[in-house]
């Protein structure tokens, strides 16, 4: 019989019992304990940075900015749990924005209100146009242009987050663009394979000259860290992954028994993956751009962007794709034909759900159309 159990079973009488108990506690949480799991456990390392320890630092973070900012709204209660979007880096949320020109500094801007522009259709059904260019910051999209549509998305820009693919499909227009807004911003995101600075990435060939022909614009692009960090980010908001019930291989299994079996392994045959085609499901622009939003803005205003719902009513607004381009299509009919596509297509209607979860924890407001998460 081990010492709690000695204890526990020699007493006579109530008060003896309470002493045993209280003596059999002692041995076992100051003697056995000590002494017996760690054989089992190790020893106790230090834990990591909870998500609940995160989610405070970046509600005081909140909380901060929008009292230090005179005439900001204060921002949403937010939930307890896991902050979202979970931060690519809590102490420099900016981080991995870097200039396309090494010998410049990364992107840095802090706005107290910002104006998101959407490239939808929807804002042709409104004369937001004033009210966005009151933004301390405007913040817009690819190739969107100003001129010609100034009474719906405004006049000036601050930021403007454009695709790879950009550069390749509208390159005179994106040039035109760009050489007309001064002292502004162009931050593309693209994979590596394109954005590569060894002489072999297209985009960022063009981004090179771009610099030369728009010296008043700065250029930044999205480290190979900050590209993977907002693919991942999809898959945790989404559960995408699990949906498509992804079966573990055969190799999953062989590999979980070598690490427990080997001493060293020595894999033959198996690539990285690199090789292989691209991710079944590309992230948008509009993705990228509200993650860099919720990074320097304490106020997001949303301009355009509906919640989708609109596509299974009949009656709605019929928008067009995008407000510039009526020959692309209505935009409903291009979000259902991308739903049934199931690779190498985009998923809208997942990202707006996640936006509207979003709006839960940053300061995130949708008008023209003007909607309400459901979450």
């Amino acid at each position: 019989m081990d010492v709690c159990s000695f204890v526990q079973f020699n007493h006579k009488g109530r008060t003896p019992f309470l002493i045993g108990l209280l003596v059999g506690f002692t041995i076992c949480n100051f003697v056995y304990f000590p002494t017996y799991f760690p054989t089992y456990l190790g020893e106790r390392k230090p834990r990591p940075p909870s998500y609940a320890n995160m989610s405070k630092r970046r509600t005081q973070q909140l909380e901060l900015s929008a009292t230090s900012v005179p005439g900001t709204v204060a921002g949403p209660t937010i939930p307890p749990g896991p902050v979202h979007p979970t931060p690519f880096n809590i102490t420099d949320p900016l981080s991995g924005y870097v200039n396309v020109l090494k010998d410049k500094d990364p992107f840095k801007r802090h706005c107290s209100v910002c104006a998101l522009v959407s490239t939808s259709g929807h804002v042709l059904n409104y004369t937001a146009g004033e009210e966005i260019d009151q933004a301390e910051c405007v913040i817009r999209m690819n190739h969107a242009p100003v001129s010609g549509f100034e009474k719906h998305v405004g006049t000036r820009t601050t930021v403007r987050v454009a695709t790879h693919t950009n550069f390749e499909e509208a390159w005179r227009e994106i040039t035109h663009i760009i050489s007309t807004e001064n002292r502004s911003s162009l931050i593309v995101w693209g994979p590596d394979r394109t954005m590569r600075t060894d002489g072999k990435g297209e985009t960022y060939n063009y981004l090179l000259n771009l610099t030369k022909a728009s010296t008043d614009v700065e250029f930044y692009m999205l480290t190979p860290e900050r590209m993977t960090y907002s693919h991942k980010l999809f898959d945790n908001e989404t559960a995408l992954p699990g949906r498509r019930e992804i079966w573990l291989s055969t190799g999953w299994f062989t590999m979980v028994l070598a690490t427990e079996m080997c001493d060293r392994i020595k894999v033959y045959g198996m690539s990285n993956g690199d090789n292989c085609s691209r991710r079944e499901i590309w992230l948008s622009t509009g993705w990228f751009t509200m993650v860099l939003a919720t990074e320097m803005c304490d106020r997001i205003k949303v301009y355009g962007m509906s919640n989708g719902d609109n596509c299974r009513d009949p009656n709605a607004y019929p928008a067009v794709y995008h407000y510039y381009d009526k020959g692309r299509g209505k935009e409903c009919d291009e979000y259902n034909r991308m739903e049934k596509l199931k690779k190498q297509t985009h998923r809208f209607f997942a990202e707006k759900k996640v936006f509207g979860r979003w709006s839960k924890y940053n300061n995130i407001t949708f008008h023209f159309p003007t909607w309400t998460p459901k979450e």
